[in-house]
């Protein structure tokens, strides 16, 4: 059974709006501290970078904080990083557990109608909010970390060691009948000198991104096959499938790749630690122009960089597909009260794959375009300032005609506070509005897993 685009968002946008009173008694509490852990873990993380402690009387700004944060981090990292790994998983721990406590509640809510339990102050956590972060960080970071962590460090390290393996100088004896002739070389040079370069140049390189373009390749065959399509015939033409698949997955990968590359590439040509990498592996980049399409092209076949940039593409490819298929997994979990997989893949079976892409992303922009532009640039930056303006004048004018002529001093602190608190209400209130939308979404997958068995 396809997935119904319109009917899973309009259920999901629609129990984050009926729902809200609901979903704001469950969830202000965890928001709150988990602002204040994110408060903690800026400002921690600045007192370690400056060596003393530092306060909201040095920094008197979030932002300004987390840009010195930002700024300064591989400082901190480099001087003390044991401190700075234990205040960020410390703070990641704080948000996925605050995070847990509200989403397990309001998941099992939109998927079954068990409403959670009375009172305003709830940050519980239990089995259903374990199975919540299990799942969760199955589906997102098992993949990545457990699974193309490995792979991809296993590639890496393969591709340095081979390439400093070449790079070894070797004594050869360019005089046979002499051995106390010796000449100092490269194996590299060798190569190059019996015509065998493109062994350190091509071969090398391609042995990471081949293998992992073809994978990814085969995923998306045997993810269309036609027995995962209800409609297709059962035996299929497999040629046109692979030639299909082939096209897409060839056409996919190089399409990131040609965005990315140079964007990569100009963001660390300064990064001497991201220079010292790319030449562990032979990278070769500093000359390259990629002023059009045939220069970039000829980045990925000459330079092992660009091949390693393009396996990462690969792997990208394959990690969020792996993801994708497992999106529902926390709505079955949560609500089965179970963590075995149920029957989660099927919701993403064959073309549903794409409305289920085309679903998470639609609510995802939908949601980010209304928080960023809509609220923050129109409505607070353009419709409610000057709103705010007319009435403070017309407050500072009423307060003229009984103060002798002078503004009342009470006017402009309480107009700046009640702006600053409309801000950060409606900012909230949305925030409570995406928890909403994101339980609902996981509740309607859950049960989609049900109808299809």
């Amino acid at each position: 059974m396809g997935l119904r685009i319109f009917s899973v968002m309009g259920e999901a946008l629609n129990f984050g709006g009926r729902r809200m009173e609901t979903i704001a008694r469950v969830s202000w509490l965890p928001l709150i501290l988990s602002m204040l852990a994110s408060l903690a873990a800026v400002f921690a993380m600045l007192s370690v970078i400056a060596g003393r402690l530092i306060t909201l009387s040095d920094v008197p700004t979030f932002l300004g904080a987390q840009n010195l944060v930002a700024r300064n981090a591989a400082t901190g990292f480099q001087n003390d990083p044991a401190a700075m790994w234990a205040i960020t998983l410390a703070s990641l721990a704080a948000q996925t557990l605050l995070t847990a406590s509200f989403m397990a509640p309001l998941i099992r809510y939109a998927g079954l109608g068990e409403k959670p339990a009375p009172g305003v102050l709830h940050a519980p956590f239990g089995p259903d909010e374990l199975r919540y972060v299990v799942s969760s960080f199955f589906g997102l970071l098992f993949v990545g970390v457990m699974v193309f962590g490995p792979l991809a460090a296993a590639s890496f390290y393969t591709l340095k060691y081979v390439a400093e393996a070449l790079g070894q100088t070797l004594a050869v004896f360019p005089d046979p009948e002499s051995l106390h002739t010796i000449e100092v070389t490269k194996a590299s040079e060798q190569l190059a000198e019996a015509g065998r370069s493109w062994i350190y140049t091509r071969a090398i390189p391609l042995s990471g991104a081949l293998p992992a373009a073809l994978l990814f390749w085969g995923i998306l065959f045997f993810h269309f096959a036609p027995k995962n399509r209800p409609k297709a015939h059962p035996v299929g033409k497999m040629f046109l499938r692979a030639l299909t698949t082939f096209f897409v997955a060839a056409g996919l990968m190089l399409t990131a790749y040609f965005f990315f590359a140079e964007m990569v590439l100009t963001e660390f040509r300064s990064n001497m630690t991201f220079l010292g990498i790319l030449s562990a592996v032979g990278g070769q980049f500093t000359a390259v122009d990629f002023s059009g399409f045939l220069n970039a092209f000829e980045f990925l076949l000459e330079s092992p960089s660009g091949r390693l940039i393009f396996f990462s593409i690969a792997a990208f490819f394959i990690v969020n597909y792996i993801s994708l298929r497992l999106f529902p997994y926390p709505g079955v979990a949560v609500c089965r009260k179970s963590l075995a997989l149920g029957n989660t893949l099927a919701v993403s079976r064959g073309w549903n794959i794409l409305r289920l892409w085309v679903i998470v992303t639609a609510i995802s922009v939908l949601l980010i375009v209304i928080q960023v532009v809509v609220l923050n640039q129109f409505l607070l930056s353009y419709i409610l300032p000057r709103v705010l303006g007319l009435l403070y004048q017309a407050t500072a004018v009423s307060t003229k005609l009984v103060n002798s002529g002078e503004t009342a001093e009470w006017v402009r602190p309480l107009f700046v506070w009640f702006w600053n608190l409309t801000k950060i209400g409606i900012n909230i209130v949305w925030s409570f509005f995406s928890f909403g939308v994101v339980a609902g979404l996981y509740g309607r997958l859950y049960r989609e897993s049900e109808k299809a068995r």
